[in-house]
């Protein structure tokens, strides 16, 4: 993991639902987004994400704002080393 400013000032919306694969990883998730929705102020790796065995799977992130607007990302794991940079440009207005 590695400390990031701009990770620490950020507050995101709720999740509410992760994929690995076709595994729901909604639960482990949530606890790494953590209490203030912003990846504990941390970027991590794929590897320190998802696992050992995530390289070669695609991931998807859904989200829900204090609107009610619906948020996602997605994205593939070629190299589990690689930092995992989830968007910032989602933000609950709260």
């Amino acid at each position: 993991m590695l400390y990031s400013e701009q990770y620490q000032t950020y507050r995101g919306p709720p999740l509410i639902k992760a994929t690995l694969g076709d595994q729901d990883i909604t639960e482990e998730m949530k606890h790494l987004y953590g209490d203030k929705c912003n990846w504990q102020g941390y970027l991590w790796t794929y590897k320190e994400a998802f696992g050992e065995n995530s390289a070669n799977k695609n991931f998807r992130f859904d989200f829900k704002d204090s609107k009610g607007q619906d948020h996602w990302f997605h994205g593939f794991i070629t190299d589990i080393n690689q930092y995992f940079s989830p968007s910032l440009d989602i933000e609950s207005i709260n």
